[in-house]
């Protein structure tokens, strides 16, 4: 299992991380990552649930995604 997180920065730089190992064991669950760091910042039900949760913890806009029950490469 492939999952790529891309992000331009203000260079119009291309960049991707695998994030297999992150997402690992989060299947058919809405994620927040936190944008710098990539990092899970909150797992829930629901993408309100996951955004309340990322911001209660001081991340005002996090990543936000789906991650789905089976798949090869998923890009974010």
């Amino acid at each position: 299992m492939q999952i790529y997180f891309l992000c331009y920065h203000i260079t119009m730089k291309l960049k991707t991380q695998d994030l297999s190992q992150s997402l690992k064991g989060y299947s058919s669950k809405w994620v927040a990552l936190k944008p710098q760091t990539t990092k899970v910042v909150a797992v829930g039900s629901s993408p309100k649930i996951v955004i309340e949760k990322a911001r209660k913890i001081g991340v005002d806009s996090p990543v936000l995604t789906r991650i789905p029950k089976d798949y090869g490469t998923y890009i974010l």
